[in-house]
């Protein structure tokens, strides 16, 4: 397999360090509260500070940094509404990709969806969180995907991040259901399978992404009683 280094081939500068970056931030390489020094990074990757901060600027709308003054980037946890608000969106996105086909998904679709299935369990098996976050994204792209609709997948994409915090987020508060998660995803899985009704479709879409805030905001209301 190659290294972090080598695979700066296929994609831009600025994406492979993206990607590199926020695999620390999902691996606690880089902690929340941490700083990404820009010097230090174009030091162990041997490149100029311009593509840093391109890399930068993405993972900061993708909500994984935030800048603070006299501080510079710092590794920052999704707030509870931050992600309520991320996963309304991005749940109803692709609710409208599903209505775009209609719910009709070509087999295609449905091969991305059962390889990156196969991943999520492999995943939560092993409780690998980078891996678990890269197959998830991989399942929902194919529903997106799907429409055929740039604008739309475009906008889709750009709440990735928020995505991947909430599931650092799950995983530092211990709620992560890697025995679980899997099952979560077949049920959408079948749904498609099964010639499922539009509505039935993005209605577990939306189940399924607000489950999260609701379970970890059930959890902040039991703190306070404490």
């Amino acid at each position: 397999m190659p290294s972090e280094k080598q695979q700066f081939i296929r994609k831009t500068l600025r994406e492979q360090l993206a990607d590199i970056l926020r695999s620390k931030i999902l691996r606690s390489e880089i902690a929340p509260g941490d700083r990404i020094v820009e010097e230090e990074v174009a030091k162990e990757y041997q490149v100029s500070r311009s593509p840093i901060r391109e890399a930068l600027r993405q993972l900061e709308e993708e909500s994984l940094i935030s800048y603070q003054p006299h501080k510079g980037c710092v590794v920052k946890t999704l707030s509870l509404r931050d992600m309520q608000e991320s996963y309304l969106i991005r749940s109803t996105l692709e609710s409208l990709a599903v209505q775009i086909y209609a719910g009709k998904i070509s087999e295609n679709g449905l091969r991305k969806m059962e390889e990156a299935l196969e991943d999520i369990r492999m995943a939560g098996e092993n409780k690998t969180l980078y891996e678990l976050t890269q197959a998830d994204e991989a399942f929902h792209s194919a529903i997106v995907e799907e429409a055929e609709c740039e604008k739309l997948l475009k906008i889709w994409r750009q709440l990735q991040g928020a995505n991947i915090s909430t599931y650092y987020t799950m995983n530092t508060e211990n709620l992560m259901p890697y025995d679980f998660v899997a099952a979560n995803h077949k049920v959408i899985l079948d749904l498609f399978k099964n010639s499922a009704s539009v509505d039935q479709i993005s209605q577990e879409i939306h189940k399924h992404y607000m489950v999260v805030p609701e379970t970890l905001s059930q959890k902040e209301q039991q703190r306070g009683k404490e």
